[in-house]
């Protein structure tokens, strides 16, 4: 970002930002959020009259799909992708913040220079930049350039190969195409060591140490034994409400439909509480409790399963 030394009277917007620690994660534990939604005092927001760019990049499911089929699978993901894709100069006073270094410090105005998360254009913008990255080094990379192109989720990568040979080739060519522009690959995982053995440890991670399971494209992967598993977390101590119900129900993120019959018994108790019209914060009927408290014992159960490949 760069500092606005002489602030003239130009039309701006002053993007809010508040940071979000999470000590657990090794990675990024503290990061900002940028709020491109909220309203100025003309009742307008930056993304409201950004256009989204629609989307460039294959839908998830078959993403998903065919990372499974693969003998030999790996994912990485670029480390600060947003921050190395400079936003032409001209728009950037789109994108200013106020900020002090302290309490008593003077308030300094800045405007960011890259392409910012939180804005809806920007995950266009990013795959936007890698799928001309992965045609301009076509003819050095191919079969990296082709994983760019159908195998990348905004910054993730989820590929494989159907050969040890060829995925260690793969995952040498990545980065050897993305560091050309700037762009480096880590949190390289795979079901096999091979790929990893020229890779520093500091590069990929483990979202859980203890079961090994990393996160790919929001599921759950275990990549040694090769398996999709899924995390439950049920607080049963709290008064049930509708907003809480639907909160569980939200986070049962299953782009392959492995789980498909609990999430529609889920939603089946979900639709039963719309007619019986309680308000948002009502606590629900003992009735209700008993129902509802059966479905989480049940559900409790799918940490117990664990999911292989579909080749």
């Amino acid at each position: 970002m760069q500092q606005v030394i002489d602030e003239d009277n130009t039309k701006s917007y002053y993007i809010p930002h508040h940071c979000i620690y999470k000590p657990e994660k090794t990675t990024t534990p503290l990061r900002v959020v940028f709020e491109a939604f909220a309203k100025t005092s003309t009742g307008q927001s930056l993304n409201s009259k950004l256009l989204n760019g629609g989307s460039i990049q294959d839908d998830l499911f078959s993403l998903v799909t065919r990372f499974r089929t693969h003998k030999y699978a790996f994912s990485a993901d670029i480390q600060k992708m947003y921050r190395h894709i400079l936003v032409e100069p001209s728009q950037r006073y789109l994108q200013r913040i106020v900020w002090k270094e302290t309490n008593n410090s003077p308030i300094k105005i800045y405007q960011l220079n890259t392409v910012t998360y939180g804005t809806v254009s920007a995950p266009f913008l990013a795959m936007r930049v890698v799928t001309a990255l992965a045609d301009a080094e076509h003819k050095d990379f191919p079969e990296a350039a082709k994983i760019i192109s159908r195998d990348m989720y905004i910054d993730d990568i989820l590929s494989g190969a159907t050969s040890l040979t060829s995925a260690k080739r793969l995952q040498a060519d990545l980065s050897k195409l993305f560091r050309r522009v700037g762009f480096e690959l880590h949190k390289w995982v795979s079901n096999h060591p091979a790929p990893l053995n020229d890779i520093s440890t500091t590069e990929y991670t483990f979202e859980d140490t203890q079961s090994n399971t990393v996160k790919a494209l929001g599921m759950l992967w275990k990549p040694q034994p090769d398996q999709l598993t899924f995390k439950v977390t049920v607080n049963k101590k709290d008064s049930l409400t509708k907003r809480k119900v639907l909160s569980q129900i939200a986070r049962l993120y299953d782009p392959l439909g492995i789980i498909g019959p609990v999430i529609a018994k889920a939603k089946i108790f979900m639709q039963s509480l719309w007619l019986q019209k309680p308000d948002w914060n009502d606590n629900l009927r003992t009735k209700v409790l008993l129902v509802w408290n059966d479905f989480l014992v049940k559900y409790l159960e799918l940490m117990k399963l664990t999911f292989r490949d579909i080749s």
